[in-house]
């Protein structure tokens, strides 16, 4: 066998452990197969892994190595703390140094200068948990090659999300910082654990009570007509409606009516209609979206708020309101307020208490949980049927990014609910986040389309390998022949190659 060869059958083995990692119930022994391999592959003198409590790889909370004794591991965590691993996470980028003696970024590390480090290669993991794989190359043998760097980077999408997992089992239901809260208040509809959600409750425990106008701030997405909810639920209005009004989806001149409502004498064929601050009464008006609202609307909401009075359109009587009012925006309203967009005036009447709810990727640890109740909801609301994630699922949703946050990933897993239902699936897998894999995938940009490639190009490979003898393709993969002729349907696999 060729020395090519050889490097393809260590990389098919290298991504065979990864898709081994996705199904185990304790990742750590298939982790120590993936270092292994990338240590044979890479030609590299040893490989470590490391997670981390904080975004700057501080205090360590997890590792994992091959080919290291404990006083290597004790140096390569004095090597990685002083640079390399806080230049990793900081930027989100590998480091790589040919010669890490000469690289004016480390060569004043003491570390690197009394092991003679040469090559060193880092590389940030995916995942809750900041963490890096970091390989050290052999004495003398030179930088690492970027075959070694693509697979490098490739495996930290997956072995990252496996960490985080390996640690899961150590932590206790008491370290959940949000629990006491939730022994005191009503916050059933907002899932998490983590700390940044446990100061989000903190300001509503002291919100709530009070008959406050509180504004909600954060990026699209992240729940904040959720966290308007709860603060109403645990309000002394809780048995009074929940009136909520998205500014951005009426219309500019229609906004005034829907707020206030209007009289029969405001314009040719108008009839008496109840605004929302009328239905809101006693209650709680919820007003997302804030920052949409018209210039003209905004100084009739600032005389609601000062006097708890309002017109309805074309009335001439002042009506009184008893409501209170939380109002969201995903927009910088000081901006706003600079750029005379929005009244400064009717900003501090609003601001008077905040609460910011962070976005998905500052509560990672939070994916699992949210991922468990959102299915559960799901599955009720669609009448089908309650299906478990694997671990694999977990992991890959762990590892992908989510922008759009908790929304994106409601409708992402909306679909692949229906999509795992209709295939008559009984747990869903990582492939069931995606309808159908594409054509190709020169530079996959997340854990699942990696996943999908790894899994399409090594089914490719075997089966070209033995002539498409599906029976021996289920053998060397351990499968059934049955989950082989799926996989080739999936992945739109010929003879030929790729349809």
């Amino acid at each position: 066998m060729s020395d090519r060869q050889d490097r393809v059958a260590n990389e098919r083995d290298l991504y065979l452990n990864v898709l081994r990692i996705l199904s185990a119930s304790d990742p750590t022994e298939p982790l120590r197969e993936v270092l292994a391999g990338l240590v044979e592959f890479s030609g590299a003198e040893r490989a470590y892994l490391e997670l981390y409590q904080d975004a700057k790889g501080g205090e360590r909370r997890w590792s994992l190595s091959h080919g290291c004794s404990t006083s290597d591991e004790e140096q390569i965590r004095a090597v990685t703390s002083r640079g390399i691993v806080a230049s990793a996470i900081a930027s989100g980028t590998t480091v790589h140094t040919p010669f890490a003696l000469l690289d004016e970024r480390f060569a004043s590390s003491q570390s690197v200068q009394k092991q003679r480090l040469e090559a060193v290669l880092c590389v940030p993991l995916s995942g809750a948990l900041p963490g890096v794989l970091y390989l050290e190359g052999k004495r003398g043998s030179g930088p690492f090659s970027d075959e070694a760097i693509r697979v490098a980077e490739n495996l930290a999408r997956h072995v990252g999300a496996a960490a985080q997992r390996a640690t899961a089992g150590r932590r206790l239901d008491t370290e959940d910082p949000t629990l006491p809260f939730r022994q005191k208040l009503r916050l059933d509809s907002i899932a998490g654990r983590s700390q940044a959600l446990a100061d989000v409750f903190e300001k509503v425990v002291l919100a709530a009570p009070l008959d406050v106008t509180v504004l909600i701030t954060g990026a699209s997405g992240t729940g904040k007509t959720q966290l308007a909810q709860a603060i109403h639920d645990n309000s002394k209005r809780r048995a009074g409606p929940f009136v909520e009004l998205n500014c951005a989806a009426i219309p500019e001149g229609l906004i005034e009516s829907e707020l206030f409502g209007t009289m029969p004498s405001a314009f040719p064929g108008a009839r008496r209609t109840i605004g929302k601050v009328e239905a809101a009464e006693g209650g709680t008006l919820f007003l997302d979206e804030i920052a949409e609202i018209p210039l003209a609307a905004q100084g009739k909401l600032l005389q609601l708020l000062q006097s708890k009075q309002y017109y309805a359109l074309a009335s001439p009587r002042v009506a009184k309101a008893n409501v209170r009012v939380i109002a969201a925006t995903n927009a910088e309203l000081e901006q706003q307020v600079a750029e005379k967009k929005f009244r400064e005036d009717l900003f501090y009447r609003l601001n008077v208490f905040s609460v910011r709810m962070p976005s998905l990727a500052e509560r990672r640890e939070d994916l699992g949980v949210l991922i468990d109740q959102l299915l559960s909801r799901l599955s009720a609301e669609h009448e089908l049927p309650q299906l478990r994630a694997s671990p694999g699922f977990y992991a890959a949703c762990e590892a992908m990014d989510w922008p759009g946050n908790v929304r994106q990933l409601r409708h992402r897993l909306e679909a692949t609910l229906i999509r795992a239902c209709a295939e008559g699936a009984t747990c869903l897998e990582p492939r069931h986040l995606s309808d159908a894999p594409r054509a190709r995938e020169e530079s996959p940009s997340s854990f699942h389309e990696a996943t999908r490639v790894f899994q399409r190009d090594l089914l490719r490979r075997e089966l070209d390998a033995v002539g498409w003898n599906v029976s021996e393709v289920a053998r060397r993969l351990d499968l059934t022949r049955s989950h082989v002729y799926n996989l080739i349907k999936a992945f739109g696999l010929t003879r030929e190659g790729v349809s």
